[in-house]
């Protein structure tokens, strides 16, 4: 009995106390509508829960509305037209310099309030070149939370174009 108790609780520690790691590899690109990022978690539902990041001139300089090819995926979960200035302000940052990006989700939604168990999709957009943009996504269920790697799948919107493909790499997730 109290082995099954030990799993139990442990298992419950995992699920409950668990982070995902999100890490990838962001170079630096020239020419129009580049260099744009975002990262989101939403629920089952296709509703946002929470951003992590999101550069600064699509959303608290509203650049989405100058370009709307910009990180055109958050835009439309997001809706940071509904979102305040100060709302926006907190969830994004300058563009990066290049080199390797490190961003946790801590299983918590926009409020700071632990999320139910549950699938959850996190997810990274880039804003290639123009409307040339690359979505990758993860998908983490919370209830049966085991620590180790997310498989990443890769989208691509069009148009599919080379034009700084290399903006994103090795993104990797993981559950620690």
């Amino acid at each position: 009995m109290k082995k099954v108790l030990t799993v139990l609780l442990l298992f419950v520690t995992v699920a409950v106390f668990a982070d995902v790691t999100i890490d990838f590899d962001y170079k630096s690109m020239s020419g129009f509508a580049s260099n744009q990022i975002a990262l989101w978690v939403e629920n089952d539902n296709g509703e946002i829960v929470k951003t992590l990041f999101v550069t600064d001139f699509t959303a608290s300089h509203r650049g989405y509305k100058k370009r709307e090819q910009s990180l055109n995926h958050w835009v439309s979960i997001a809706k940071p037209d509904k979102m305040t200035d100060k709302e926006l302000d907190a969830i994004s940052s300058a563009t990066p310099k290049s080199g390797t990006m490190h961003f946790t989700w801590d299983l918590t939604d926009s409020h700071g309030k632990k999320v139910p168990a549950g699938k959850y999709f996190i997810k990274l957009e880039g804003t290639l070149y123009a409307g040339s943009n690359v979505v990758y996504a993860g998908t983490v269920d919370t209830g049966n939370a085991t620590p180790g790697p997310i498989e990443v799948a890769l989208e691509r919107s069009e148009p599919a174009t080379t034009k700084n493909e290399t903006m994103l790499q090795n993104v990797q997730m993981s559950i620690k």
